[in-house]
């Protein structure tokens, strides 16, 4: 069961633009993403067999958010993932062979971090093991998306998100990298 089994109340709407203004006020967007629409699944992942298989043997339905976006790996090497959210965890799926690289567990995740200016880079803390660093145009969304699942799971406590312009992560255990964002105009 997630959030999103209960009926939305029909304030929902404005309490999503709430949101979204919170992030506006820490976090710099571009102007082409204050209006983007938030759907969720971008890839169909709701409707793919080999996704729901996945998902299904840890006896989770729901998928939340899903959506290609960029993984930084150890040695600083961009690689495709699927990032899918589902009602208990985040998935890092391979987009070629849709075969899963990793679960983490949403009562796993300590925070997420990012900027505060405009980029698309975040970071998914795991303190337990490694965290992730990630690009992604809709950041924004997938913070949302996870924020309120996380809330959920979490019986009400709120996921931190940090908003540094260093943001240090663990690429494995006992290294740490930082990653410097700079605004350059």
């Amino acid at each position: 069961m997630s959030s999103n089994d209960t009926e939305e109340p029909k304030g929902e709407k404005k309490e999503e633009e709430k949101r979204l203004e919170k992030f506006m006020g820490r976090k710099e967007r571009r102007k082409s993403s204050l209006n983007k629409p938030l759907q969720g699944d971008y890839i169909g992942a709701k409707t793919n067999n080999k996704i729901l298989s996945i998902i299904g043997k840890h006896e989770e339905k729901e998928v939340l958010f899903a959506d290609i976006v960029v993984k930084i790996n150890r040695k600083c090497k961009q690689q495709e993932r699927i990032l899918l959210l589902t009602e208990k965890a985040l998935y890092n799926i391979d987009p070629v062979s849709c075969k899963s690289k990793r679960r983490i567990g949403l009562l796993d995740i300590s925070c997420v971090k990012m900027s505060g200016l405009q980029d698309n880079f975040f970071v998914i803390c795991v303190p337990t093991e490694y965290d992730y660093l990630y690009v992604s145009s809709k950041k924004i969304e997938i913070c949302l998306q996870l924020r309120r699942q996380y809330q959920y799971v979490h019986s009400g406590q709120v996921l931190p998100i940090e908003f540094k312009n260093t943001l240090e992560y663990k690429v494995e255990r006992g290294v740490f990298r930082d990653v410097k964002f700079t605004n350059e105009n």
